[in-house]
């Protein structure tokens, strides 16, 4: 785990440098996105700076409120530009409220703009792997196994690195798929999804951090990525028909 890069006299954060990266390249991977779909790239940029903005607001806040009682007695750390202070499942709610209101304000296609942003998700979700490689969050249960990584004084399953490996299979289908063109919109983005979920039932069977155990052994981040699997493929299946219909 490196989390703190020295360079001279500089402590640079290297989980808060590797998610930059990754916005910055995801950004870029929108633009395209939106480019070949003809789209108005402009509005599509704003909609993006709008909801990281309001993610990254609604991260700290979702944070400090799950941790009140520490910020109490140093409020002034509200203001820490540690990426480590950030709670995800806030954060991404504020994302998705304000890029669909922004989208809805301007009357975007929301099909189509999901479908331009997953290039830049399917990166993002890389640099989320490769941050939580660096600072040794969401790590794994105890496991001597050959490829082990030793982390807080145990040999464990090296689930950021198992996060990876899917991230960047999900990437490499979402940028390689010759049939995009003649699918209806909203595919390239619910098949990210389902591949999304799918990795998260999988690693999160050998996740130790934070885990929350439901019914018959199975973890509560699971059964919510089930669901979110089943619902996807419920609305692909309705796409598809839907699509077919108009052709016809």
């Amino acid at each position: 785990m490196l989390p703190v890069l020295n360079v001279g006299p500089l402590a640079i954060q290297l989980p808060g440098l590797i998610l930059l990266a990754g916005i910055w390249i995801g950004l870029n991977r929108i633009e395209a996105a939106g480019r070949q779909r003809s789209m108005n790239v402009e509005r599509l940029s704003w909609l993006v700076f709008y909801a990281l903005l309001a993610g990254i607001f609604g991260a700290r806040l979702g944070y400090v409120a799950q941790n009140l009682a520490a910020f109490i007695p140093r409020p002034l750390d509200v203001f820490s530009i540690s990426a480590q202070m950030l709670d995800a499942p806030t954060g991404m709610a504020a994302m998705l409220l304000t890029g669909f209101i922004y989208g809805q304000r301007k009357r975007l296609d929301f099909w189509q703009v999901m479908d331009a942003l997953t290039p830049g998700l399917a990166v993002i979700l890389m640099a989320l792997a490769l941050m939580n490689l660096s600072s040794g969050n969401g790590f794994g249960v105890a496991a001597r196994l050959p490829w082990s990584i030793y982390l807080f004084d145990e040999w464990r399953h090296p689930t950021q690195i198992y996060d990876f490996i899917f991230a960047f299979a999900i990437w490499r289908v979402i940028e390689s798929n010759p049939r995009d063109a003649i699918l209806p919109d909203g595919f390239r983005f619910l098949t990210f999804v389902v591949l999304s979920a799918a990795a998260r039932i999988t690693v999160d069977a050998f996740r130790s951090e934070n885990v929350l155990s439901g019914f018959g052994g199975v973890r509560v981040t699971q059964m919510i990525a089930l669901l979110i699997l089943l619902g996807s493929l419920v609305v692909m299946r309705r796409r598809r028909s839907s699509y077919k219909e108009v052709e016809q």
